[in-house]
């Protein structure tokens, strides 16, 4: 999984640093009043912020960004509800795989338990096959944006309820919290939906094999 959070650092700065570029342009706007100094003074508060951003993104808890995406405070992996989210595909037939896999999607299996025996008879064995790796990468990636763009968020809310005047900022654009809480959806709902086709194609293509 590190390997796969190792590929995702540029992207994820990327995608971090967009809507922050676009407060940056809100902030300091194009004005002659404005000096190289100030503009350069900004840039460099924006890179240190995504700096730090992708370096908490390792540092935050896996299983606090995955209850923060999921919105969920228990079993809030989609493998926990492989059963409903493989029996709704029209790829997999849900008799199928509850006669192979009765253990992994018998209705007698507990929430609590089903993610790990998912993990284990259904992900593993095919967890280097391309199209499993790639929403396994794309749902690290949204997960981590996810996390950062929600600490952004938070911050600009600060901001604005203390009504702060920050250095070469000033107080916070009007636009700023929207534009950020747009984002923040945006993500959230892409890691939801990268992680759910995780669950769907790993076990699409194990029954292949």
């Amino acid at each position: 999984m590190q390997n796969l959070k190792d590929q995702n650092k540029f992207t994820l700065a990327a995608l971090t640093g967009s809507p922050l570029l676009i407060l940056f342009v809100l902030e300091v706007g194009i004005s002659d009043a404005k000096s190289a100094i100030d503009y350069a003074a900004t840039a460099g508060l924006v890179v240190l912020a995504v700096a730090l951003l992708v370096l908490l993104s390792d540092i935050i808890p896996q299983s606090l960004k995955n209850k923060i995406v999921f919105l969920r405070l228990w079993n809030e992996l989609p493998g926990h509800r492989c059963d409903k989210l493989c029996f709704a595909d029209p790829r997999l037939e849900k008799s199928e795989l509850q006669t192979t896999w009765q253990h992994v999607f018998g209705g007698e299996i507990c929430d609590g338990e089903r993610n790990s025996l998912w993990y284990r008879h259904i992900y593993k064995p095919v967890m280097d096959e391309p199209q499993v790796q790639s929403a396994h990468l794309k749902f690290l990636l949204y997960r981590d944006v996810t996390s950062s763009s929600l600490i952004i968020l938070s911050m600009l809310i600060v901001w604005s309820v203390s009504g702060m005047q920050l250095p070469y900022l000033g107080t916070i654009h009007p636009w700023a919290i929207g534009i950020e809480a747009t984002f923040l959806l945006f993500a959230l709902i892409c890691a939801q939906t990268y992680g759910k086709r995780l669950v769907v194609n790993a076990t699409a293509i194990r029954t292949a094999t």
